[in-house]
């Protein structure tokens, strides 16, 4: 059995998966801008994946939205009171955006976070929360709160939960807002290793919108890497397992996503990952060889933006397989 930590988890998914840090993609959520150039083949594979750097880096972190205990989730009332005291031009908030974008680029600081809700809710057009998050980020920041890892009670994506809750109850059920609650509970239970109600939500939110639209592998992808994660001893928590054998069950979801689509970089990626941490190194090495040919042929075909040297995607692959080669030489 190889040792999975000897490849880079967060190369294997680095913008190929939805949740990713220095352990695993269900948690960073970064979309590689050459995925994006691909996406008439890969079909928008990540429209959130700017959290893929989630299920998209989320280290644990500090609990800032409900911290003090006292704090309480929004009322409808409250909204609306946000919605008459926040008003705020569009192009105001699009500075703020930035002044976040280029903070959260520099620190892993709590208003990342901030950033990170703040961005959900500027996707569905809801200003008023999304400009609550933005402020709240620049506050934090410039209160110089920094990551701390001390223990159970500090969740970085917990604080999340509640304000899409509120969202879902507020305004019609949007996809792709049901999408980002789902990963939200997803890392909310990665980051407690794979707690069981938040993991059972997220399973069931996933299965919803993959019965809602078929045509969109985000939804089973997503469905993989929960079920693949939550069932790997190098996933537990503090020594704990969580203890779910899902392997195969992952396995087959992505399988099913790559014989619809053979072209699905991110699916391929997955599958690598998986082989390689399940200890079948020379199938993950196939694997990534097909990721090899299928960039290039992406690359003949002009959609990968800068060629192939500029590429991150590439570069991971050639980056694995070198690492596979060492560690067979090694072995011999």
């Amino acid at each position: 059995m190889h040792s999975a930590d000897s490849i880079s988890k967060t190369a294997s998914f680095r913008g190929e998966g939805i949740f990713s840090s220095s352990r695993y993609s269900l948690r960073k959520v970064d979309a590689d801008r050459e995925v994006l150039m691909m996406q008439n083949i890969l079909r928008s594979f990540f429209p959130f994946l700017l959290f893929l750097t989630l299920f998209v880096s989320c280290e644990r972190s500090k609990n800032f939205g409900f911290q003090n205990r006292g704090d309480r989730p929004p009322t409808v009332e409250d909204l609306e009171a946000w919605k008459e005291r926040l008003a705020m031009e569009e192009a105001e908030i699009i500075e703020l955006e930035k002044k976040i974008s280029a903070m959260a680029q520099k620190t892993r600081s709590a208003g990342a976070l901030s950033w990170k809700i703040a961005q959900g809710y500027m996707k569905i057009g809801d200003y008023d929360m999304g400009v609550k998050f933005y402020n709240r980020a620049l506050k934090e920041n410039n209160e110089g709160k920094k990551v701390e890892i001390v223990g159970a009670e500090l969740h970085f994506f917990e604080p999340a939960i509640p304000y899409f809750e509120k969202a879902l109850l507020l305004k019609p059920v949007d996809q792709q807002l049901l999408f980002e609650t789902a990963l939200a509970y997803a890392n909310a239970s990665k980051d407690r290793g794979w707690e069981t109600t938040r993991r059972q939500i997220a399973i069931d939110l996933f299965t919803h919108l993959a019965i809602q639209d078929p045509r969109d592998s985000r939804f089973p992808f997503q469905l993989s890497l929960i079920y693949f994660d939550s069932s790997m001893p190098d996933s537990s928590w503090e020594g704990v397992s969580a203890g779910f054998h899902d392997q195969d069950k992952a396995l087959r979801i992505i399988d099913d996503i790559i014989k619809k689509e053979y072209k699905n970089v991110p699916a391929r990626f997955a599958k690598a990952n998986f082989l390689y941490r399940l200890g079948k190194v020379e199938d993950s090495k196939e694997e990534y060889l097909k990721v090899k040919k299928t960039i290039e042929e992406l690359n003949d075909a002009g959609l990968v933006r800068g060629g192939l040297e500029k590429n991150d995607s590439y570069q991971n692959v050639l980056q694995n397989l070198k690492k596979i080669e060492e560690s067979s030489s090694k072995e011999e």
